[in-house]
């Protein structure tokens, strides 16, 4: 890989809030502090929020996807396999967010997929969060989506992001 590639790299995680470059000197990884963890999971309510706020286009199709996403990381849960119950994690948020069919919305989303998956990391691994609970907590929304109750679907969007507490203690022990 050329110096450029990696420069690149570099600077697509620093400006994403996972690395500390101190030019020509050194890179650390730095960890979230407890306004930016609360900034990550509240931003991403809003925007999933204001995703599902119009409504539930094939509310049948969208929890046929949800379902799927949620068995994968399940599964993932099942094997112990961390990387994998994050990657289900975004897989089922996306969903929720491609409902809006807005793209910019979309894009602002995705710019916090790797603050949200360290967050998410960092809380399973330091606060003994068990996977398979990480898994359940999205339960409630699948519920919501399947009847397709937008108003119960918005408190369980807000309740999964900003009213957990046990998610909550996690990301204030960072």
């Amino acid at each position: 890989m050329s110096r450029g590639t990696i420069r690149d790299a570099m600077r697509s995680l620093a400006a994403e809030g996972l690395i500390a470059i101190v030019p020509r000197r050194y890179s650390i990884v730095t960890r979230m502090s407890v306004e930016d963890a609360e900034d990550v999971c509240y931003a991403r309510y809003v925007l999933e929020d204001a995703s599902v706020v119009g409504g539930l286009p094939n509310h049948d199709e969208l929890a046929a996807g949800l379902r799927k996403a949620l068995e994968e990381m399940e599964a993932g849960a099942h094997a112990d396999d961390l990387n994998a119950v994050v990657d289900s994690d975004t897989k089922f948020h996306a969903l929720l967010v491609d409902v809006s069919g807005r793209r910019r919305l979309k894009e602002l989303w995705s710019m916090l997929n790797s603050q949200m998956g360290a967050l998410m990391r960092s809380s399973i691994e330091r606060h003994g969060i068990g996977l398979d609970e990480a898994a359940q907590r999205h339960r409630a929304l699948l519920e919501a989506v399947e009847i397709g109750n937008v108003e119960k679907l918005r408190k369980a969007i807000r309740d999964h992001y900003l009213d957990d507490e046990r998610f909550q203690h996690a990301a204030g022990a960072r």
